[in-house]
């Protein structure tokens, strides 16, 4: 018998020629970068997000009353909301106020407009439909002892420069005296020159005074602003 010519391995299966890369044990160095990238950009993704949602956040506002009264598409542009004396004169107490008087000289507004309806009764009266709702006008700015206490009020006022007369000029008025805006619109712009702002989640109006020339700057004018609150309270606004 004779001896084989090359010795035979007969020990496992036969191995492979490979190369001293392929026998590393060793992972790609280029795919640890990979990772490590992959990472990095997750965790600034990440911290750009909670960056944008912390700055998304609305600036807390100071509780103001009777927001919930206004509509919500004006809510950042009210500054502040004032409430006035309710006793049945508050929507002519809201605007004396904003005419830079004291609250307690509503009365005045009433001689007021009671003397522009008279001096210009012709143009009220095409206004407002007819010579009817023009005496009912007259009619709603008569108090009960309105006259002397008028009187009193703007003499203090003229004379002093007073914004609260020292005596009481407040009053219960029934419904009748009560300040009606959808009437009351142009009187008080036309008495007053002013920009007559009123609001109310019902319906909200502007008024411009109709005598004098548009000016050719908007600030010229003077801007007041009102607000019915709960259908039966006028409350004075400020507003930006």
């Amino acid at each position: 018998m004779c001896h084989p010519l090359e010795k035979v391995n007969t020990k496992g299966a036969q191995k492979k020629l490979m190369t001293k890369h392929q026998r590393s044990t060793k992972l790609d160095p280029s795919y640890l970068e990979y990772v490590d990238a992959l990472h990095s950009v997750q965790n600034s993704n990440s911290s750009i997000k909670h960056s944008a949602s912390s700055s998304d956040q609305a600036i807390p506002r100071r509780t103001m009353p009777m927001l919930d009264q206004f509509h919500l598409c004006i809510h950042d542009s009210i500054e502040n909301i004032v409430d006035v004396k309710v006793d049945g004169s508050c929507g002519y107490r809201a605007i004396v106020v904003l005419l830079g008087m004291g609250e307690d000289s509503w009365s005045l507004v009433h001689n007021h407009l009671l003397k522009e309806l008279v001096k210009w009764s012709d143009e009220y009266i095409n206004l407002l439909g007819g010579i009817d709702k023009l005496e009912e006008l007259k009619r709603s700015l008569l108090v009960d002892g309105l006259s002397m206490v008028c009187n009193l009020c703007y003499f203090y006022y003229l004379k002093f420069s007073l914004n609260k007369c020292n005596h009481n000029c407040s009053m219960q008025v029934t419904m009748d005296k009560w300040m009606n805006i959808t009437d009351m619109k142009y009187v008080i712009a036309l008495r007053y020159n002013v920009i007559l702002v009123s609001l109310s989640l019902q319906q909200s109006m502007t008024f411009f005074p109709l005598r004098s020339q548009p000016p050719t700057y908007f600030f010229v004018y003077h801007v007041i602003c009102i607000n019915h609150v709960y259908e039966n309270h006028f409350v004075q606004v400020n507003a930006s």
